[in-house]
């Protein structure tokens, strides 16, 4: 028996929940609402508040996304937590009453699946994200919110992201830049005579292009290497920045940790864990050293930092394989 849907309904729609029906999948938000200066890597498209602190989020992932894999097995999950770092602008300027023009500090962000994400195909892949978004307690000083949220995809539970994150008046951002450049200056040390350095082929770090490549060897160290940054780069670096954009490292600490767990122990799953804490701002003219140790002894779990002149920009935990039962049906799909 089939079963013909009636005329409009979606069939696409993440989850078995009315709010999901009624959400736009087709059209993006402006670009503004999430900071982005180029309009096709928007990748948020609707949002719903369900509550005092609750909210449906909204989104479609493309081929032609710079994050995106075209024709491979899995989307990327460097996709999801750039759609996590979105919503929660998004949700600050639209629902939170923060003003625009201000800048956000990003302190942590983290994606945990259940599994593989399903591959993107030529249509766009729709995805939900549930979202609890505390703001800070009452009284506090500072606006330091946090997102949590289930990730809803073709009606299955496919894990959690979250995201701490601090919009912050402009005059005490300026204030907070100038004392790191007053600091020591940030220069990691290398010795006269070191061989040059060469971006990783593009298929070893999953990119198609040298372009897209993010990290490039290092011979004097085992698992480690420096971060290769490109200002013209038409995604990572879509609008001006001050500092060392934190998608550029956590795309390459995604790079890294591809490079070490295929080195040590080549079949080894998706990637399926990404936490990242941010806990300096990465300066433009000064090279940024990127290692990897693993976490755990005979596992898939790696430890992965960036250090500028001796000081922690920021640093990961990547898993790979699955630390959970596969993805937990939710619904019957329509």
């Amino acid at each position: 028996m089939y079963v013909i849907p009636e005329l409009g309904m979606r069939t696409d729609r993440p989850g078995p929940e009315l709010h999901w029906g009624r959400l736009n999948f087709d059209h993006r938000v402006p670009r503004e609402s999430v900071h982005k200066a180029a309009e096709a890597e928007v990748f948020l498209t609707d949002a719903e508040r369900l509550g005092d602190e609750r909210f449906a989020v909204a989104a479609a992932w493309r081929r032609d996304h710079y994050l995106g894999h075209e024709d491979g097995p899995a989307a990327d999950p460097v996709l999801l937590a750039e759609t996590a770092r979105q919503a929660a602008i998004h949700l600050s300027h639209r629902f939170l009453d923060v003003p625009h023009r201000m800048p956000f500090v990003l302190s942590t962000l983290t994606v945990d699946l259940n599994g593989a994400l399903p591959p993107l195909g030529p249509r766009h892949l729709a995805l939900g994200l549930d979202v609890v978004c505390r703001p800070p307690a009452e009284g506090a000083r500072r606006l330091r919110l946090e997102l949590r949220a289930d990730v809803l995809v073709q009606h299955r539970r496919a894990g959690r992201v979250r995201v701490h994150w601090e919009p912050m008046e402009p005059r005490r951002y300026a204030l907070l830049r100038r004392r790191v450049e007053r600091g020591p200056e940030a220069r990691e040390p290398r010795p006269a005579q070191a061989p040059a350095r060469v971006p990783l082929p593009p298929a070893r770090v999953g990119r198609l292009t040298e372009r897209d490549v993010l990290i490039e060897t290092d011979p004097l160290r085992a698992n480690g290497w420096w971060l290769r940054l490109d200002q013209e780069h038409p995604v990572l670096f879509d609008h001006e920045s001050d500092h060392v954009p934190g998608m550029a490292l956590v795309e390459a600490f995604r790079q890294a940790s591809q490079v070490a767990v295929a080195d040590g122990e080549p079949g080894a799953g998706a990637l399926t864990l990404l936490d990242v804490r941010f806990t300096a701002f990465g300066e433009l003219n000064a090279p940024v050293a990127i290692t990897a140790e693993p976490a755990e002894r005979g596992g898939s779990s790696f430890t992965v930092h960036a250090h500028q002149g001796g000081r922690e920009l920021a640093r990961a935990t990547v898993r790979r394989g699955m630390a959970e039962p596969a993805l937990t049906r939710l619904g019957t799909a329509c």
